[in-house]
């Protein structure tokens, strides 16, 4: 998971909602995209990747300015790593000491060996509303934008400033994986 500067409360419970209840697996009948963490009882992995935010545009370094700080960071992680046990055990309703089964994560900040088993070839990028600027295609302008002040810019920044998805743009995948 990445943690951006402008990432609030809201942001981590659209997370957790999202995490747990999208429909990403077919279900024993061929339908596509009918079952999620939840309904096939699948548990979540939730490691800290700032990486996932580094900008490398220009130079031959990335930078990671774009990242929140780790104080901040480490906040909003613990934040959703608790909100999305609450959630799956509320919605499983299963008792509170299978939380760290169910949602497991990584060392906050550490170099860590994580090994999984990637069922795809599929990859979600999750990014919550706000920063759906995020979400956008490089290729066009969001729905509802003139070209060069997309919509959301703050008034009276410079039509040169670059959104958010033009300085991301070179970003890895999402730093949340889900293991079975």
């Amino acid at each position: 998971m990445k943690v951006a500067p402008d990432d609030t409360p809201e942001d981590v419970e659209y997370m957790a909602n999202k995490l747990v209840k999208l429909k990403m697996w077919d279900d024993d009948n061929g339908g596509r995209w009918k079952l999620s963490v939840l309904d096939l009882d699948y548990q979540v992995l939730m490691v800290s990747q700032f990486t996932l935010l580094a900008n490398i545009k220009k130079g031959t370094k990335p930078d990671f300015h774009g990242a929140c700080p780790p104080d901040l960071a480490r906040g909003m992680y613990e934040s959703l790593l608790a909100r999305t046990r609450e959630l799956y055990l509320k919605e499983k309703k299963l008792d509170a000491s299978k939380a760290t089964e169910v949602v497991q994560n990584g060392v906050f900040g550490a170099m860590m060996q994580v090994a999984l088993v990637n069922d795809g070839p599929v990859t979600f990028e999750l990014n919550s509303p706000q920063n759906t600027a995020l979400n956008t295609s490089q290729k066009g302008t969001p729905k509802g934008s003139k070209k060069g002040t997309p919509k959301g810019t703050p008034k009276g920044t410079p039509k040169d400033t670059p959104t958010p998805a033009e300085d991301n743009a070179a970003k890895v995948e999402e730093g949340l994986s889900l293991q079975s």
